[in-house]
């Protein structure tokens, strides 16, 4: 039996990428930051005189999920804000565009590549978190949750770098529109969270629908219901529109078929947009 071909781009793409020292120097240097940090907070309770405790391991997991999210926030957007730019520097995108494939598997065939990527630093911390098992406060539903909210979110980061690459003709301007429209989505949504908390105060039957879209499309909201324990908390921003703790529980495999949708257009629309160069 023949296993099916790999996608070109996605082969080439792994192939150069782990080439050389800067992606064993970039995997080496997130576990050990992550690393860090665990040690960190360990060192400060037990120079407080506190002893291992389940809430201890509890605390060390959100500051673990908040600094990783963080990370592939940042890293994200630039993995794939140079795919199709950088393609054009080189005069090659035309090359790539006369072969068999179909703009589909080439957009597709870039952003598994990089996602391919962030999902190995993921994997490259399963050691760090394995150790929280042992001081307890965390469970095995918390973390496949949180899994899943970052493999979404990384993947709808990815998208949105790829198809700037596919508007903007430099790799500079690509990475600062990625950039600047994923931190502002993020950050408005947060001030829209807050606002929402501060001045909602209408009757379960008259909430409107946009109310509830601003914490399905929320990433760090998300992020938070798929968490629970102390950064769990956060969802009560959202607690005058989604009343009841299950529906706020029920906040992350929301945002996950939101992340999901999302991403689909984003990678229809850059196969749209790079479709005219194959037709000429």
């Amino acid at each position: 039996m023949r296993l099916p071909a790999l996608n070109p781009v996605l082969a080439r793409e792994s192939r150069v990428r782990m080439r050389g020292w800067k992606a064993p120097a970039l995997i080496t240097l997130y576990v050990a930051v992550l690393g860090f940090i665990a040690w960190f907070i360990l060192a400060v309770t037990r120079a407080v005189g506190q002893t291992f405790a389940p809430e201890l391991g509890g605390i060390i997991f959100a500051v673990l999920g908040i600094a990783q999210f963080a990370l592939l926030v940042f890293s994200a957007p630039g993995l794939t804000a140079g795919a199709i730019a950088g393609e054009r520097e080189k005069q090659t995108l035309d090359l790539l565009l006369i072969t068999r494939m179909t703009p589909f598997q080439v957009v597709s065939g870039k952003l598994w590549a990089a996602v391919a990527f962030s999902l190995l630093l993921m994997i490259a911390s399963l050691p760090v978190y394995s150790l929280l098992f042992l001081m307890g406060g965390i469970s095995m539903t918390h973390l496949a949750q949180t899994t899943t909210v970052y493999v979404v979110t990384v993947f709808l980061l990815g998208a949105l770098g790829l198809y700037f690459s596919a508007i903007f003709r430099r790799t500079q301007a690509a990475v600062i529109a990625a950039y600047g429209l994923a931190l502002g989505w993020m950050l408005s949504l947060m001030i829209a969270s807050v606002m929402v908390f501060q001045v909602f105060n209408r009757p379960p039957q008259e909430v409107p629908p946009l109310s509830t879209m601003l914490a399905y499309a929320n990433p760090v909201v998300g992020l938070s219901s798929a968490m629970g324990g102390p950064i769990g908390q956060l969802t009560s921003l959202y607690g005058r529109v989604l009343l009841t703790p299950a529906a706020r529980e029920a906040i992350w495999w929301k945002y996950c078929i939101f992340a999901v949708a999302a991403t689909g257009l984003l990678v229809w629309l850059t196969s749209r947009r790079i479709r005219p160069y194959q037709e000429k």
